[in-house]
């Protein structure tokens, strides 16, 4: 049952980094930040084809910040759970 919830894991992981990657956005924030919450998040962000030009480079920028900051955060979370649990 364990090796299930490691192939769900890294499915949703690989899957919020191919949509980033599709959106124009970087794949390793978003594949090692990946959980549902950044597929929502994903869902939310724009396309780099709808970018004004003048915009692009910052607002790509803001969605890899909010990527990293999610992988930070599940990192986190995941240390603390593992320290409260024992």
């Amino acid at each position: 049952m364990e090796i299930i919830s490691w192939i769900v894991v890294l499915a949703i992981a690989g899957l919020s980094g191919w949509f980033a990657t599709k959106k124009g956005y970087n794949f390793w924030p978003w594949c090692l930040g990946g959980s549902l919450i950044s597929l929502v998040v994903m869902a939310f962000l724009p396309n780099e084809k709808d970018m004004a030009e003048d915009k692009k480079v910052q607002l790509l920028n803001r969605g890899n910040t909010i990527g990293w900051c999610l992988f930070v955060g599940s990192f986190a979370w995941g240390f603390a759970q593992g320290l409260l649990s024992k």
